[in-house]
């Protein structure tokens, strides 16, 4: 059965969440949305004896600062997926956000958590960390800033330390010639874990060479990965097909996928050549992509 004698903690400033998550440290639990959190605590998959709920701390906002996309760590599903800013400037994200779970799932579900439960296969962990996203950790003790791609340490494990709260994510926009885009492979149509999710994301200059590139790919090893010999093999060459292709057959030496439930490797393998090379072409606006 689950446990009843949870004690629980709604502070009204951030002040006062970081004091309560410094003296309980590896004991307290965070709740921000609650879809995995409280689902565990129900169905007995985990056992927490006390939980810190963020919902009160000002931390649901999506807004340009100091050159970045800000975005509070209780910001929800449905917020990223409606925002117009990150429509425009970090469009994978919007979209990735929008294909999560069900409506009331995403009225619940926030950034934060997503990337704080750390599944491969997070939808909008694999957008952030294909846009090349870094995260602010707070703790009573001070701040940190930790790139996305050295946040994971494996599945449902992070860099986060006992005190520590994960408050802020900041995404550099794109700009003029650069672009970014998200699919992802489901069982389903909708209501379904990702077999595999990937995300890429690029900036041309006016010659049409690649300026930059991100690649990240999800469900295809414990933690999302970053595909970067795929992206050094793009950066200073001719923006082609040719070039995405030799791309999207190194991305797949990157990658260390499993037979499980949702699909094999082999099939999540095939799958990573495929997505690599077609989110590639509509970020980097082939063929007249968006």
């Amino acid at each position: 059965m689950p446990q009843k004698d949870v004690e629980y903690f709604a502070p009204k400033t951030l002040e006062e969440a970081l004091q309560i998550a410094g003296e309980y440290g590896p004991d307290i639990s965070i709740l921000a949305g609650g879809t995995d959190l409280v689902r565990d605590m129900n169905l007995n998959f985990a056992n927490p004896k006390k939980v810190l709920w963020i919902g009160n701390l000002g931390l649901e906002y999506i807004k340009e600062r100091d050159g970045y996309i800000v975005i509070g760590a209780a910001t929800r599903m449905q917020t990223a997926g409606d925002s117009e800013l990150l429509k425009k400037k970090a469009a994978a994200l919007a979209r990735a956000a929008g294909k999560l779970a069900s409506p009331p799932v995403r009225y619940l579900a926030t950034l934060g958590g997503n990337i704080c439960t750390a599944s491969p296969a997070g939808d909008t962990v694999n957008a952030m960390l294909g846009l090349g996203a870094e995260v602010l950790l707070r703790s009573a003790k001070g701040e940190r800033v930790v790139p996305l791609a050295e946040f994971f340490t494996g599945p449902g494990e992070t860099v986060i330390k006992p005190g520590e709260i994960l408050v802020e994510i900041r995404i550099k926009p794109t700009g003029e010639n650069e672009g970014s885009a998200y699919v992802k492979m489901g069982r389903r149509k909708a209501l379904t874990l990702a077999v595999l999710n990937v995300t890429s994301r690029v900036k041309l200059d006016k010659q049409g060479n690649c300026e930059a590139a991100h690649i990240a790919i999800g469900a295809a090893a414990p933690t999302p990965v970053r595909a970067v010999k795929a992206e050094a093999a793009l950066v200073g060459k001719p923006f082609t097909d040719t070039t995405i292709e030799e791309a999207a057959k190194i991305a797949v030496t990157e990658i260390s996928p499993i037979d499980d439930v949702h699909g094999t490797a082999w099939y999540r393998r095939k799958l990573t050549h495929v997505f690599v090379k077609r989110t590639l072409r509509e970020a980097g606006g082939l063929n007249g992509a968006e």
